[in-house]
């Protein structure tokens, strides 16, 4: 398998081209290292937090924790086959089951929720490097006295200075990232044993974290569960598209499986376990919840502990924001014009794009957060989800043709570059998914809003290929 399969033709070029063998190094060990960064990040514990806030108590929180993370690995450990089997990142694989054009629309989706994400991280990173600097010098709280788009001064210079700094990560490649993902993965776990034995010092022992009562009154517990769950699998929706970003560099499929398997389902369980008990704690310390990891780190007692921990958020968005959002943006990005966007000009697309957006907005309230945020993240990808599924293992029987997938005249051209079928089986999900705030009878139907579009595209996708042509599926869609 060459690389230059791809950069020969006109969607190709070095980021989107087939890995070749001397790059494929990650061993499982590589992959449990990058779930345990990608895990053990504040906006974890952002979502582990907002789910006591929103009125559960710890032992349901953690339930659907677990279950949501042990849903969404499933369709993780598959979307990353291909990239292993054939060294193709996400935007070249979707190219096979939306067409040689229509993988861009799949792709702008991922590429622009990615973008979100990363806006958020950096958001996160930069609010700790404000307290760091005001909890050393106070007197530069006084650069945030003047507001521009609802940020401060100072809140403006962290920013800009962390983005630089996750571009500059981003820029020393790949292999890089693998041994900064080594080390700096750690770090925030750290963080959340500091903050959980705080807590349970303060609020008296172990008997506050797990008897506090509810931080409010839930009116149809059932509803609240199935919506915390569906929030919960969209928090990671977006690997479940485009882990083969990073399983393309796999020794073997035996080193992906093992190593998401390891490290993705535990270290959220574990992780989250200790920001539920941790924000369950707060409830009886202040008489509120404070769900914010950042706010709570203010409350420490030793101004250098507060600054290590800061510290440790620092690096761990680090360790999250550039394999699971900065990569993943740069890739959808640049397949959109390979020839003229390389990986490097899409992530500084993927900049404006996250500064644009203001995520310091996006973080206002718990409900906004799981809710809003990752609700309408689910109901988006959860259908693309489900055809990349159908179509490599369904249709195609794992077997496709890399060459077609550079060629724009190949055998994955369909009608004009766009597999129509597959745009009716997204379009089929998503309006499944909003199908209840039509019709109150459908509710359930978009309560479970990942999970039904994820099996109603897949199961129309499947049903409108058919399995006859294997690797040729969707020939005959073709222009003559």
């Amino acid at each position: 398998m060459e690389a230059s399969v791809g950069h020969e033709g006109q969607l190709g070029n070095f980021d989107l081209d087939p890995t070749t063998e001397e790059q494929r190094t990650w061993t499982w060990i590589d992959f449990t290292a990058l779930w345990v960064g990608m895990a053990h990040n504040i906006p974890t514990w952002l979502m582990a937090g907002s789910l006591i806030a929103l009125g559960l108590n710890w032992w349901q929180a953690t339930l659907i924790i677990a279950l949501g993370n042990l849903i969404v690995l499933v369709p993780i450990i598959l979307n990353s086959h291909p990239g292993t089997k054939y060294g193709i990142p996400f935007p070249v694989i979707a190219r096979a089951s939306f067409g040689i054009r229509g993988a861009n629309l799949a792709t702008i989706v991922r590429g622009g929720v990615a973008a979100i994400w990363f806006g958020i991280q950096l958001h996160v990173g930069a609010q700790a490097m404000v307290l760091i600097l005001t909890r050393l010098s106070p007197g530069l709280a006084g650069l945030n006295r003047g507001m521009f788009l609802y940020q401060g001064g100072l809140d403006w210079i962290c920013f800009i200075i962390f983005l630089g700094i996750n571009l500059l990560v981003l820029l020393n490649g790949m292999a890089e990232l693998r041994r900064f993902e080594r080390w700096a993965a750690p770090s925030v776990l750290v963080l959340a044993v500091i903050l959980f034995i705080w807590a349970w010092k303060t609020a008296g022992g172990l008997g506050p974290l797990v008897d506090a009562p509810p931080t409010q009154q839930i009116n149809n517990l059932g509803e609240v569960l199935i919506k915390s769950l569906m929030s919960v699998i969209g928090f990671w929706a977006t690997l479940s598209l485009n882990a083969s970003d990073f399983t393309r560099f796999a020794r073997s499929q035996r080193d992906q499986i093992i190593g998401q398997t390891l490290g993705m389902p535990t270290t959220m369980i574990v992780f989250s376990v200790l920001g539920v008990l941790t924000t369950s704690a707060t409830a009886a310390i202040f008489g509120h919840v404070v769900w914010d990891a950042v706010v709570l780190v203010k409350q420490l007692p030793s101004t250098a502990l507060v600054v290590v921990c800061l510290l440790a958020i620092v690096l761990a968005t680090l360790s999250v924001n550039v394999p699971a959002n900065l990569v993943s943006a740069s890739y959808d990005i640049s397949n959109l014009s390979p020839k003229r966007i390389s990986m490097w000009r899409g992530a500084e697309i993927t900049a404006v794009i996250a500064t644009v957006i203001m995520p310091w907005r996006l973080l206002a309230t718990a409900q906004g957060f799981v809710f809003d945020l990752l609700g309408t993240i689910a109901i988006l990808l959860a259908p693309v989800a489900g055809i990349l599924i159908a179509d490599y293992w369904w249709v195609r029987r794992c077997e496709l043709s890399l060459p077609d997938l550079y060629n724009p005249t190949g055998i994955y051209r369909y009608v004009g570059g766009v597999n129509p079928k597959a745009f009716l089986a997204v379009a089929f999900g998503i309006l499944t998914s909003y199908s209840g705030h039509l019709l109150p009878s459908l509710q359930i139907l978009s309560n479970m809003s990942w999970i039904t579009g994820f099996l109603v595209a897949m199961i129309t996708y499947a049903a409108m290929m058919g399995r006859e042509s294997g690797v040729g599926a969707g020939r005959a869609l073709q222009e003559p």
